[in-house]
């Protein structure tokens, strides 16, 4: 087939095309996750169109909301000079010269007061005093006498590049918070009590982080920048993640939202058929006075099509999976206080 024919197709099924490409990558995410859980339920296939749609735009938004968030320091650094044109010749150390003259330029103006940033809060928040105060006024200090007297800008120009370049960080370090949080939490979630292991995975993807901000916040000519900055976001989500071994956790994500599965029920109501089906498997169960039964801490790992599929902990025969009809669940309820995670 020709080029142009080629093109005349995808042009005018570009709706088939777009709806399609977005199904199979929600397919993939249930692929993905009932993998990992080595189960796969049994629905009907307009139901299963319906959830994969469902699951399909929520999984988007999710991965460009990360991919954005993982680059939008760098992002808005790069761009707010932009945007003040000639009003700020401060600029000049970081534009129109080399690639590693760029980089290494960056490096003194945007990550140096970034880390100030960030090494006062921790400071602040760890240590009592006013040391915090100090790791934000000295590096500042240099700055402001570089920009007012050796930089060869006016004092008054050096003072406004000065306001510039604080407005710039503080914007900037708020921005860089969402992914630092994010390689903190799982760094807690996968090494519980933080090891030196935690610390040096955290460390790595942090400086990793910064890089790939500095490389967002470089000057360029491409005409298609967003292809750069969704090329850095991904190469840097992907590091995270593989650094902690939790690719799965958009999948898991995506479940817990719509409670498809991956649900901590803190109390799980069985009917009469439940209860005896939960006894014959020498489970625990809290009996009440009606035809029903109560089990506690119960994770539903699906709960899609004719049957739930479950785990439960207990001392005497450890983790066990097992699948029921969900008609002998007549109803659970969520404990917001637990944090208990399937893939721990």
């Amino acid at each position: 087939m020709e080029e142009g024919s080629l093109k005349k197709y995808f042009y005018s099924n570009v709706a088939s095309i777009f709806w399609s490409t977005i199904l199979v990558f929600g397919g993939g995410v249930f692929v993905i996750y009932y993998a990992l859980i080595g189960y796969m339920p049994d629905f009907d296939l307009k139901s299963s169109v319906a959830i994969t749609a469902a699951a399909s735009a929520t999984s988007v938004v999710i991965i460009l909301t990360m991919l954005g968030a993982m680059v939008l320091a760098g992002s808005f650094w790069g761009g707010i000079w932009n945007v003040l044109g000639e009003r700020s010749n401060l600029k000049k150390y970081w534009v129109d010269n080399s690639f590693n003259s760029n980089f290494l330029n960056l490096l003194i103006w945007f990550a140096i007061p970034l880390l100030a940033v960030y090494l006062s809060m921790f400071i602040k928040i760890y240590f009592e005093g006013w040391y915090w105060l100090a790791i934000l006024i000295i590096p500042s200090m240099l700055f402001l006498y570089f920009l007012c007297f050796q930089s060869g800008f006016r004092f008054l120009v050096g003072l406004k590049e000065f306001v510039f370049l604080v407005f710039a960080t503080l914007v900037s370090a708020s921005f860089m918070l969402t992914p630092l949080y994010f390689i903190l939490k799982l760094t807690a979630d996968e090494f519980g009590n933080i090891s030196y292991v935690a610390l040096l995975n955290g460390f790595f993807a942090t400086v990793f982080l910064v890089f790939v901000n500095m490389a967002s916040a470089t000057p360029q000519n491409n005409a298609k920048p967003y292809v750069k900055e969704f090329v850095l976001g991904l190469m840097a989500l992907s590091m995270v993640l593989s650094l902690f071994g939790k690719f799965d956790r958009i999948p898991y994500g995506v479940m817990k939202i719509y409670k498809f599965g991956n649900i901590q029920a803190s109390e799980l109501v069985l009917n009469k058929s439940g209860c005896e089906l939960y006894k014959a498997l020498d489970l625990e169960v809290s009996t009440t006075d009606y035809d029903v039964c109560i089990i506690k801490d119960v994770l539903i790992l699906s709960r899609l099509g004719k049957e739930a599929y479950l785990e439960v902990k207990e001392d005497n025969i450890g983790l066990l999976r097992f699948a029921m009809p969900t008609s002998f669940i007549v109803s659970w309820t969520l404990d917001s206080r637990d944090s208990r995670n399937i893939d721990k």
